[in-house]
């Protein structure tokens, strides 16, 4: 009877045994599991991360806003967004100059002065100069006035974003600038000249001859590009900001009227200037 205990007891033992380690070798079998999923993720945030966050602003915003509220980078889709009017610039600076000149001569008209050779050689070297120098500095200066008005908005809204977050989603919404850009060089190619308003604009479907006039200036802000931001913008602010859909309409309402009302009042300064001087 006492063997028979004793092997009863062995083999409780060994099955006691045996299911330890079978918990410790599916234990090790998570552990590897957590590790891979870590070294995935890792490999996602490296260098191919960021581009994938700037392919998906315009195929998938919301897995991008979700990506950029974790690792909110910025250089790259800054430098891209920069690098876009240099090179509309660069392509299109014939049609530029050409168009600069038809400027200068319409200024002339009136004062009864002939217009030199000499005369367009400085204008043009400062527009030169300005463009190529000062285009990456505006852009810059754009992107972190527009990043700081969304998240000045969004503390209002009691967010816990911080600015990093919110200058990363301004700026990789930049990105679709990139658009306009590309429209503007076809366009400007085909004309031989800058166009006088955007083409996709419904300020476009006016006549030339109210090109700069107060209704050109209300309907230029009525976009296809900048209202597909403005959409993007909204989504951003939701995830990003977790903000809910009336603070996050409200935001980029007000940031469209903005925009509109700058657009008019420009237009409105400019053609007083041009009544003065007159």
């Amino acid at each position: 009877m006492r063997d028979e205990e004793n092997k009863i007891d062995t083999n409780e033992v060994e099955e006691t045994n045996g299911m330890s380690n079978m918990n410790e070798i599916k234990d090790m079998n998570e552990s590897n599991d957590l590790y891979d999923m870590n070294e995935d993720e890792t490999m996602e945030g490296g260098t191919t991360s960021t581009i994938v966050k700037m392919a998906n602003i315009i195929f998938s915003p919301k897995e991008a806003f979700k990506a950029i509220k974790s690792k909110p980078n910025w250089l790259i889709p800054l430098l891209i967004t920069m690098l876009a009017p240099i090179v509309y610039y660069l392509v299109c600076w014939g049609q530029f100059e050409v168009t600069m000149i038809q400027e200068i001569e319409k200024q002339l008209e009136g004062s009864g002065q002939v217009m030199t050779e000499s005369m367009m050689e400085l204008p043009l070297t400062i527009a030169k100069v300005s463009t190529f120098v000062f285009t990456p500095i505006g852009v810059i200066i754009g992107m972190l006035l527009v990043a700081a008005y969304y998240f000045v908005a969004c503390k209002i809204a009691k967010s816990q974003v911080g600015f990093k977050q919110i200058f990363s989603m301004t700026v990789h919404i930049g990105i679709l600038s990139i658009f306009t850009w590309l429209i503007m060089m076809v366009m400007t190619l085909l004309a031989g000249e800058m166009p006088a308003v955007t083409v996709t604009s419904l300020s476009s479907l006016l006549p030339e001859s109210m090109n700069g006039s107060v209704l050109s200036a209300v309907l230029a802000p009525i976009e296809v590009i900048s209202l597909w931001s403005l959409y993007i913008t909204f989504l951003g602010l939701r995830i990003v900001a977790q903000l809910s859909k009336k603070a996050a309409s409200i935001t980029v309402g007000l940031a469209f009227i903005f925009g509109a009302s700058i657009s008019v009042i420009t237009v409105l300064l400019t053609n007083l200037t041009s009544s003065m001087q007159m």
